[in-house]
């Protein structure tokens, strides 16, 4: 098994980061009514046991981290980072919760503030495949920003707050170009591949990537089904939705191939699925004459092509005397 390492924000974004204190001058109560999340968030809210978790720890000890919020028109905030702990606050009954308002942020610079926040405080292990592939669709993106941008992820840095690597699976190489990829696979210890391999499931239906997050479809077939147009993949879910099949890594790059090839219809789809195409075609099985029977009929001197030619007529007209159907 693959060591896992911890891997801080410095790790993730490449070299040493100072220390930039909150301003507590901008450190506000707001109304948790006049928050809304934030509008591409790539993850999805805390469930479970984890969930009430924390529900209990805001009813104990309150919010102790401040959210951080920008500016939006008529008296509305949207979330940058704490969409859990806004939604635990509201289910703990509060009314109001601490922000950090950053105001004259661009939307460049939120998305980097909600990717940095997500993989700064949770482990991308835990992360479903649907959240990673956004978010590291997010970070490619973030890995252009530099400047001002970086001191936005220095304020932002909680102290001493470390997460788990993700442990690539070293299986289907995808050819990328560029040092953005090869930047983002450095801070999150994955090879360039396997980050677009995860980019790459954002070009799922949403019916397919819902599979992908509940297991069952595996990631590598995942992959394959991503190159397939919409249309496909719309009809690919429908059969599944109905009857039930599974996909795996033959049928997933029987499909991905054909799709390619401008091959790939709805027929043939259905028929990849149940099983069918991929079935080879038995073959007859082979019959031993003995040699009893072959010396009753035949010389010793006869060739062996003359004697097949003998046993092909006799055998049609045997069949034609007999009302029996020849095989093609």
């Amino acid at each position: 098994m693959s060591e896992r390492k911890l891997l801080s924000l410095e790790d993730m974004f490449g070299g040493p980061i100072k220390e930039k204190p909150i301003d507590k001058e901008a450190i506000t109560e707001l109304e948790i009514c006049n928050l809304v999340p934030f509008k591409n968030h790539p993850f999805k809210l805390y469930t479970g046991e984890r969930l009430d978790n924390m529900v209990e720890s805001v009813k104990e000890n309150g919010v102790i981290q401040p959210i951080v919020v920008r500016v939006l028109d008529e008296g509305k905030y949207e979330i940058l980072a704490g969409h859990n702990r806004v939604n635990a606050s509201r289910l703990a009954g509060l009314t109001k919760i601490k922000a950090d308002i950053r105001e004259n942020i661009s939307d460049d610079e939120a998305v980097l503030l909600v990717t940095v926040s997500n993989f700064e405080q949770r482990s991308s292990s835990d992360m479903l495949p649907s959240e990673l592939a956004k978010s590291l669709k997010m970070q490619l993106e973030a890995a252009k920003v530099t400047g001002k941008k970086q001191e936005l992820i220095n304020a932002l840095k909680p102290p001493s707050t470390q997460h788990d690597d993700w442990v690539s699976r070293d299986l289907y190489q995808v050819e990328t170009r560029g040092n953005n990829g090869q930047k983002v696979a450095d801070n999150n210890k994955m090879s360039r591949a396997n980050i677009h391999r995860y980019i790459r499931l954002n070009e799922l239906i949403s019916g397919l990537l819902e599979r992908v997050d509940d297991n069952e479809i595996a990631f590598i077939p995942a992959v394959n089904l991503s190159y397939l147009s919409k249309n496909e993949q719309v009809i690919i879910e429908d059969v599944i939705s109905i009857n039930g099949f599974k996909i795996d890594m033959a049928k997933a790059e029987r499909m991905r191939d054909l799709s390619a090839q401008g091959k790939l219809t709805g027929d043939k789809i259905y028929s990849i699925l149940t099983g069918e195409d991929t079935k080879k075609p038995k073959k007859p099985t082979g019959i031993k004459l003995k040699s009893k029977l072959v010396t009753r009929f035949f010389t010793s001197d006869q060739k062996q092509a003359e004697i097949e030619k003998i046993i092909e007529d006799a055998l049609t007209y045997y069949f034609q005397m007999n009302g029996g159907k020849e095989n093609e």
